[in-house]
């Protein structure tokens, strides 16, 4: 649902791993599954990424650019993203990587318990 952008837009794998990991919610916990504490941390998680990122300007991984030609820095405060395999920085234990349709979620299977 976070990726739905009918739902809400801006948020793409990038920000919705980060966003579900610090809000400790698995990336397959159903929407309507999500308790009122986890949403609010969700909700809060999500506007405080947004906005770092907006402000660092993206997050630049391959070819993206903004429009002067620099890389956004956001990529730089990624926690979970493209970091499958790493070690979780919450608790030290193995980020892992699934598909979820035609995308790829990491997660921590210890501190994001389906």
């Amino acid at each position: 649902m976070l990726m739905n952008q009918e739902v809400i837009s801006g948020i793409g794998n990038i920000y919705s791993d980060e966003a579900l990991w610090k809000a400790e919610i698995h990336p397959l916990t159903p929407a309507d599954e999500i308790n009122e504490k986890k949403l609010k941390s969700l909700y809060k998680e999500i506007k405080e990424i947004l906005k770092k990122a907006i402000k660092l300007k993206g997050t630049s991984i391959d070819d993206y650019r903004v429009p002067g030609g620099d890389k956004g820095k956001y990529g730089e405060e990624l926690l979970v993203y493209q970091r499958d395999g790493e070690s979780c920085p919450r608790c030290g234990k193995e980020i892992e990587r699934i598909k979820i349709g035609n995308r790829s979620a990491r997660f921590c299977s210890k501190c994001q318990k389906k």
